[in-house]
């Protein structure tokens, strides 16, 4: 019996040292890693340019009102105006844009501009108008077309000659 004891004083220890070996080779077993790629894309900045410029046309002086094209180029009128005038150009304005493939993008329109003439006469682009209107997405190819409308408002004392100026679209990626 003693023979038996002393055998059991000497595997007790050693088997609770294998044990903790286990449990501690177990714990280092137990993690695992893995890895990952990491990855970032740079859009190329958006660019804006214009294709052809804002055009009302040609009117007679002493009519006074409104005249409106459309983002498609349709001119309309109120009041007495005319429009049947061909010998001017009409049209609305395009850009074609450029940039990052299928990112939106947002439209700021200028407030009303100024259109100055001769002998210091101006008159005034009140409200603009887009297609697309506020928002739009470049193409999978990174590109979009952008047109713009208005709405001159002309006096009845309006002084003959041409009027010109210029407005500002911005587009910013969203």
């Amino acid at each position: 019996m003693t023979n038996t004891l002393i055998r059991l004083r000497f595997w007790v220890p050693v088997c609770a040292l294998f044990a903790m070996m286990a449990a501690g080779t177990q714990s280092a077993y137990g993690q695992v890693s893995a890895t990952a790629n990491a990855t970032a894309f740079i859009a190329a900045p958006i660019t804006i340019t214009k294709v052809t410029d804002l055009q009302f046309g040609g009117y007679i002086s002493g009519i006074g009102g409104t005249v409106t094209i459309s983002t498609v180029g349709a001119r309309t009128s109120s009041g007495p105006i005319p429009l049947s005038n061909t010998l001017y150009p009409v049209g609305a304005a395009s850009f074609t844009l450029t940039g990052a493939p299928n990112y939106v993008y947002t439209i700021t329109l200028p407030g009303p501009t100024v259109l100055a003439g001769a002998g210091g006469s101006n008159m005034n682009v009140t409200t603009f108008v887009s297609n697309p209107s506020a928002t739009g997405t470049l193409s999978a190819g990174g590109t979009s077309t952008l047109t713009v409308g208005g709405t001159l408002t002309l006096s009845g004392n309006q002084t003959p000659g041409t009027y010109t100026g210029t407005f500002a679209v911005t587009v910013s990626y969203q």
